[in-house]
């Protein structure tokens, strides 16, 4: 399985913050390099842009679930 689709596919499986972000630090470092193809960049950077999406949504999500709570107090 290429690359690009086994990223693909974690995507679509249940979403974990943390793995995200821990993908999202390699893609950055692999961005940064000089000898990166413009194909390998272009897929890196919208893997990218999905994973900052949906760590986005689920911190909101936790922020508001936190403002429920700290308001019932």
């Amino acid at each position: 399985m290429s690359t690009a689709k086994k990223n693909e596919t974690e995507l679509n499986d249940e979403f974990n913050i943390d793995r995200a972000l821990d993908r999202l630090e390699e893609i950055n470092d692999r961005l940064g390099a000089q000898d990166i193809p413009l194909n390998e960049s272009i897929e890196l950077y919208k893997e990218g842009t999905i994973l900052a999406s949906k760590c986005k949504e689920q911190l909101q999500g936790i922020e508001k679930e936190l403002k429920i709570l700290n308001k019932d107090e």
